[in-house]
């Protein structure tokens, strides 16, 4: 193999590692853990507050995220409420990008507790795409 064989070869390799490195990174450290949907909601223009039920048929879960389909969409706030009726307010406030995804959230109690429900206040963004859809999943 000469030079230039070695070095084009090192070079997708290299790219191959970097283009693997988010799907690792995604589980920020989790391990072999696993995303469960837990409910999807369709997002409307104007600012709309939806519920996602979760209870205790579901599980503990040691973070979430959310998951966007159809059109970015304007996160206001989030609160994840514990079996216990205890909250928490996660602070995301960002556009989310249609297809695009919030970072692994970490719920305090890392999978200790269990989620009874997960309030989002949101509005898609108003252009010819139409509604979007959020998804929120589950880290087991």
């Amino acid at each position: 193999m000469n030079l230039k064989h070695a070095s084009m070869l090192l070079g997708a390799v290299t790219l191959a590692g970097v283009v693997a490195q988010p799907a690792l990174a995604d589980n920020r450290g989790h391990g072999h853990d696993h995303w469960d949907q837990l409910g999807c909601q369709k997002v409307g223009f104007l600012v709309d507050h939806d519920v996602v039920r979760v209870g205790r048929r579901d599980g503990k879960f040691k973070a979430i995220r959310l998951e966007v389909s159809g059109n970015a969409v304007y996160l206001n706030d989030l609160k994840v409420v514990y079996g216990n009726g205890a909250p928490e307010d996660v602070a995301v406030r960002s556009e989310i990008r249609e297809g695009g995804q919030t970072r692994a959230i970490d719920l305090k109690g890392r999978g200790e507790r269990v989620i009874e429900r997960i309030e989002m206040t949101y509005r898609a963004k108003p252009n010819f795409k139409g509604s979007a859809n959020v998804c929120v999943f589950g880290l087991t």
